[in-house]
C-alpha cells in the first residue's frame, strides 16, 4: 500500500520508517529542504518567533472580539468532553505521557540492535528539583506507581541531589529533595534526527522536499489526494491509498478544514539566556525547577558558557500578545535567588514565541473520521522524546495492526 506522510519531522520520519518496515510505499513531504531539518538545526529560528513546522503556518492566536472569546470558550468546553472521551476521567495524561517515553526508549533500544547502530553514550541526564516539602512527598507516593509503568526515575534526598549536583548547594535550606533520570530529553536531537533519516532512505522510503501542502482534498468520504507547491511554485498532486498528517501544530488548519477538531490552547514561551559568571559553582546537569516551573540548561558556544532558562506560560483568551516583562523579572528573581553570583542578570537576553497545544498535553495519535487519513502530530509536547514510540504506534494503526501500546489513542 502506498502511504503519504505529511511532514517530515521527527514524527513524520520515524512514522515513515516503521511504515516502510511492515511493507508499505512511503513518501514523505515537507516544504524544507532537508528531513528532520528542525531537530538537526537546519532552520534559521528569528528571535521572538517559533518556527514553523512543515505545511501551512502556525495557528494564530484568536482574534479578541466577543464573538472570538465565546468560540474559544465553546472550544475549550468541546475539547475537555472530547478529552474525557479519549483518555477517561480516572485516567492521568501523564501516566500515558509515562508510557509512551518508555515505550519510545525500548523501541530505541530495539532499533538500534536491529539496524546495527552504535549505541550513544549516555548523557548527564536530568534532575528535577523541589523546593516545596509537600509536593516532594506527592512525588514520592507517586513513585511505586510510576515505577510499574517504567520508569526510570531513581528519587533523591537533597543531600544526595548536591552530591550528583554541587550547584544545588547554593539553595541553602530550599532544596527538599529530587528526582534524576539518566536520559537527559533536553539534550540535543540532532545525531538522533540524523540517523533515523539514513536508516529511511537506506529503507527506500521517498522523500519530497521543498514541497509545501496546500491541502488534503476529500472525495466520496476518503481522502482522494493532496495538493501542493514545490519549490518553484508550480501545483502538484500526489495520491495514495492512505494519509498521515504529521505537520505538529500546523496540522491543524488541514484538519479542521476536514471537519476533524482539535483541541488546542495556547501558550507563550519565555526563553531567557543569561551569561555565566562563574563555571565552578555553574550547574551541569539539565535541571527542572517544579515549584518554579523553569526548565535549566548550561550551554556552550562560541560567545562563552551561558545558561538557557524556559518557561510555558499559558495564554488568557485577553491577555495581548506581547512579551510580557513582568514574566522576565519573574525568571530572572527566581534564578537569582536558586543559584545566587552563577548569572550576570543584567546582560540576560528574552526570546518568546507563541505555541498552540493540545489541551492535555498529550500527542494526537491514531484514526479520524475518514477511514484512510490518521492523525501522528504533537503540538506542544517534547516531540522527538516520545517520536520512535508514537511512530511505531501510528505505522500499526495504519496497517490494521492493534498498537502495543496501552494509550489514549484516537478513533480506536
Amino acid at each position: 500500500m502506498r502511504v503519504v506522510v505529511l511532514g517530515a519531522g521527527l514524527h513524520g520520519v520515524t512514522t515513515a520508517y516503521y511504515l516502510q518496515q511492515l511493507g508499505h510505499e512511503v513518501i514523505v513531504i515537507d516544504r524544507h529542504a532537508t528531513p528532520a531539518a528542525k531537530a538537526r538545526g537546519r532552520i534559521p529560528s528569528p528571535e521572538g518567533t517559533a518556527s514553523p513546522h512543515a505545511g501551512a503556518p502556525l495557528p494564530t492566536k484568536p482574534a479578541q472580539g466577543r464573538g472570538s472569546r465565546l468560540w474559544a470558550l465553546v472550544r475549550r468546553r468541546f475539547g475537555k468532553l472530547l478529552d474525557h472521551a479519549v483518555v477517561p476521567p480516572k485516567s492521568n495524561p501523564l501516566d500515558h505521557m509515562v508510557r509512551l517515553a518508555v515505550y519510545s526508549r525500548q523501541s530505541a533500544l530495539a532499533l538500534r540492535d536491529e539496524s546495527g547502530m552504535p549505541q550513544r553514550p549516555r548523557t548527564t541526564g536530568q534532575m528535577t528539583f523541589y523546593t516545596d516539602a509537600p509536593a516532594f512527598r506527592g512525588r514520592i507516593e507517586r513513585a511505586p506507581h510510576w515505577s510499574e509503568l517504567g520508569c526510570e526515575d531513581r528519587l533523591l534526598s537533597a543531600d544526595e541531589a548536591i552530591g550528583m549536583e554541587p550547584s544545588l548547594q547554593l539553595m541553602g535550606g530550599r532544596l527538599v529533595g529530587a528526582t534524576y533520570s539518566p536520559d537527559d530529553p533536553a539534550r540535543d536531537p540532532s545525531q538522533f534526527a540524523a540517523g533515523i533519516v539514513f536508516l529511511c532512505r537506506a529503507a527506500g522510503v521517498r522523500f519530497m522536499m521543498k514541497h509545501t501542502v496546500v491541502r488534503l482534498k476529500e472525495r466520496n468520504g476518503r481522502i482522494d489526494h493532496v495538493e501542493l507547491l514545490d519549490a518553484q511554485g508550480q501545483p502538484v498532486i500526489v495520491r495514495a491509498q492512505s494519509y498521515v498528517l504529521a505537520l505538529g501544530a500546523s496540522s491543524v488548519l488541514h484538519a479542521e478544514h476536514l471537519g476533524i477538531d482539535m483541541p488546542l490552547r495556547f501558550v507563550r514561551e519565555y526563553v531567557v539566556t543569561l551569561p555565566i559568571k562563574d563555571l565552578s559553582i555553574a550547574p551541569r546537569l539539565s535541571l527542572h525547577d517544579r515549584q518554579g516551573k523553569l526548565r535549566i540548561r548550561r550551554l556552550e558556544n562560541a560567545g562563552g558558557h551561558h545558561l538557557r532558562v524556559t518557561s510555558t506560560v499559558r495564554v488568557s483568551d485577553d491577555e495581548e500578545d506581547e512579551p510580557d516583562s513582568d514574566r522576565f523579572d519573574a525568571i530572572l528573581r527566581r534564578v537569582e535567588t536558586l543559584f545566587p553570583g552563577v548569572v550576570d542578570t543584567s546582560r540576560a537576553s528574552l526570546e518568546t514565541a507563541m505555541h498552540a497545544v493540545s489541551s492535555n498535553r498529550l500527542p494526537m495519535i491514531g484514526k479520524t473520521h475518514l477511514p484512510n487519513l490518521f492523525l501522528n502530530t504533537a503540538p506542544g509536547t517534547p516531540g522527538w522524546t516520545s517520536a520512535l514510540g508514537a511512530g511505531k504506534s501510528i505505522a500499526r494503526i495504519v496497517s490494521g495492526l492493534r498498537p502495543e501500546l496501552d494509550f489514549a489513542f484516537r478513533g480506536l
